[in-house]
């Protein structure tokens, strides 16, 4: 496991001054004191280090929030999303020159973009956990694609928000997160006592 950090390591430190298309696995390797063969078997290959680093990156940042739900309980499942969703982009800034090349690799290569929304979903279904949320199937199903189109669409904003304290993108992120519990309300995705934190236990309710 410390082979792939190390080798995710250095693939992340490249996709800051590359496009993931113009990575390649010598280039880490050499990077991180291995030889090819190394790389191929811990690294696997350079979207499997991307994502690894994706999910290393959100698994630390669920970390944080998931210490700050334990200390408010009463906060409503809402309003520990937005602040886990919040944290994460305040944690990512750093590394928004990854996230544009990863961007404009995804849309490039479809194969990419399937695994990164399939990390990211993996990730949110997991923050919806940590808030309260114990919802299953279907509904939970669509729930975290509902985040991850709240994610997808203040992305934009993010990646140009220069701002101490990101105030744009939490006014972008707010907004956004309103408008799919709306939708999901009239879908019966959520109740209202999901958002308005009136019961704590995220199931869906008839």
């Amino acid at each position: 496991m410390m082979e792939k950090t190390k080798l995710a390591q250095s693939c992340w430190a490249e996709l800051a001054h590359h496009a993931p298309s113009q990575i390649s696995l010598h280039s880490i390797a050499q990077a991180s004191e291995m030889t090819y063969d190394q790389a191929v078997l811990y690294g696997g290959s350079v979207t499997d280090l991307i994502i690894y680093q994706l999910d290393w990156l959100d698994t630390k940042s669920l970390a944080t929030s998931a210490e700050d739900f334990a200390d408010d309980p009463d906060a409503s499942i809402y309003e520990k999303i937005l602040e886990a969703l919040m944290m994460r982009f305040e944690a990512l800034a750093p590394y928004r020159a990854q996230f544009n090349h990863l961007h404009d690799g995804a849309k490039q290569n479809p194969l990419l973009a399937m695994q990164c929304l399939h990390q990211l979903s993996h990730s949110v279904g997991k923050c919806l956990m940590l808030a309260g949320d114990m919802s299953e199937g279907a509904i939970k199903q669509a729930r975290i694609l509902g985040v991850v189109g709240v994610l997808l669409r203040v992305r934009p904003v993010w990646s140009q928000d220069e701002g101490a304290d990101l105030g744009l993108t939490l006014k972008a992120l707010d907004d956004e997160l309103k408008k799919a519990c709306e939708w999901a309300v009239s879908l019966r995705v959520l109740s209202k006592d999901d958002v308005t934190g009136d019961k704590q236990d995220g199931a869906d309710h008839e």
